[in-house]
């Protein structure tokens, strides 16, 4: 399964998949049809060898990032989402973010009010999300209305919530 749009690697029983988008290349593990990790790959081209695989079922998430990442507006399936590797309180947290709607933004007080624990812990939790754009943290800013931190870059999460129309401040 190889397209110009995205490259399938494939290890063993694992798959690795890159996307390659204009606002960001995206890597996405997977393992008996569920996505692992999300992640974000900076600095350049990764040379890769293409073979095919049994993780024909990662088409579609890959789809939906590539149709998300040019602006529509894209439900994520949770049930591809492979959450054992989350802890318990990402879990909780994860859950709230989930909730956030396209062009909304909530603050990580607001998410510790929902989940628990306080912003800090909330800032950590969403700092280890390993599905982020799927999982939008992005949508999560700070109390000031600032964007704050992000995995793949403040200047993404600008774009991303500027894509989105989201309310913050630089």
């Amino acid at each position: 399964m190889n397209s110009p749009i995205y490259t399938l690697i494939s290890r063993t029983f694992k798959c690795m998949y890159m996307l390659r988008h204009s606002l960001a290349c995206i890597g996405l593990k997977c393992a008996g049809g569920r996505v692992q990790r999300v992640f974000f790959i900076r600095g350049g081209d990764i040379n890769v060898s293409p073979t095919d695989s049994g993780c024909e079922s990662i088409s579609g998430v890959l789809d939906s990032l590539n149709r998300f990442l040019d602006g529509e507006d894209v439900p994520f399936d949770p049930a591809v989402l492979d959450f054992r590797v989350c802890t318990g309180y990402q879990m909780g947290v994860l859950r709230v973010v989930m909730g956030i709607p396209r062009g909304s933004a909530m603050t990580y007080a607001e998410v510790a009010g929902a989940a628990g624990g306080g912003p800090r812990s909330v800032a950590g939790a969403l700092a280890r999300n390993p599905f982020p754009l799927i999982i939008p943290c992005h949508r999560v800013i700070r109390s000031d209305g600032k964007p704050g931190g992000y995995q793949g870059g403040v200047d993404l999460k600008v774009r991303l919530l500027e894509m989105e129309g989201a309310h913050f401040k630089i």
